[in-house]
């Protein structure tokens, strides 16, 4: 569809939920990156791979105003290479919710379930603290239940893409871990809504900081040296050493521009 949809009056994800499923599913599936359905050959017509499994489904109920898009290497795979989540903020701006991207190749990590088999949301409500500190021993970073594929930059592209088809010049973003918010820093992102919060952060994980002194090696997450890192101090702020859950951070992109933020003064990744 080459037209933009705003022409049609929808500028809303409640309004592109009320179109015929064909078409609503061929605009959603635009938050897509172009290239990873030659990647994962997958047909853009069937959503289905080379093997003839659905691998691609949206998620988008009349009536509301949010909407899902998921999309898996082959049709067995437990979890999705890629979901994006986007919704309608109560300002009535489009919002990027919620994106995983994860390699289907890497080592599972189950973070994602307590030892009860409880849903912990990516332990953000409960917490696997022996999974999660074999993730942290294998390089990810907290929610990780897999490596990623360093797609970020490319769904944020198809994003502003999506959100130019809509006639809109913004959308939010909800980052659910530190280093998600440092990630979308470099890519443009700017703050709504803690700015303050994270400088101090980077400040108090300095030498000499409150922060740093925490990082006391008490638990595999606050080793020393985790402050020169921002997947450090994911872990730390993600096993509480801030004193409160990390929460109170909303950022937006504008299209087109870069923002040009830089909260993180420490050495690396």
């Amino acid at each position: 569809m080459g037209v933009r949809v705003e022409a049609l009056g929808l500028t809303s994800i409640q309004g592109l939920n009320t179109l015929p499923e064909p078409v609503r599913e061929a605009l959603y599936l635009r938050l897509v990156p172009e290239g990873l359905w030659e990647r994962l050959a997958i047909d853009r017509r069937t959503l289905r791979n080379a093997a003839g499994e659905p691998v691609a489904r949206v998620v988008a109920p009349a009536g509301q105003g949010w909407a899902r898009v998921e999309v898996r290497a082959t049709g067995t795979d437990r979890d999705p290479l890629l979901v994006v989540d986007v919704e309608m903020s109560p300002l009535g701006v489009p919002e990027l919710t919620f994106v995983q991207i994860t390699d289907p190749a890497g080592e599972r990590y189950g973070i994602d379930r307590d030892d009860d088999g409880q849903d912990t949301l990516f332990g953000t409500i409960h917490r696997n603290l022996g999974e999660e500190t074999r993730a942290l021993a294998a390089g990810l970073a907290p929610g990780q239940v897999r490596r990623g594929l360093r797609l970020l930059g490319r769904v944020l592209e198809a994003m502003e893409a999506w959100c130019r088809l809509l006639g809109r010049e913004i959308f939010l973003v909800e980052p659910l871990f530190y280093h998600s918010a440092i990630l979308y820093e470099r890519h443009g992102c700017a703050y709504l809504l803690g700015r303050e919060r994270m400088e101090e952060i980077d400040q108090g994980f300095r030498p000499g900081g409150p922060l740093a002194a925490g990082l006391d090696g008490s638990t595999p997450f606050r080793q020393p040296g985790f402050a020169r890192t921002v997947r450090g101090r994911s872990w730390a702020i993600h096993d509480g050493i801030l004193g409160e859950p990390w929460a109170g951070v909303k950022m937006y992109k504008e299209i087109g521009r870069h923002a040009g933020l830089a909260t993180f003064t420490g050495a690396e990744y």
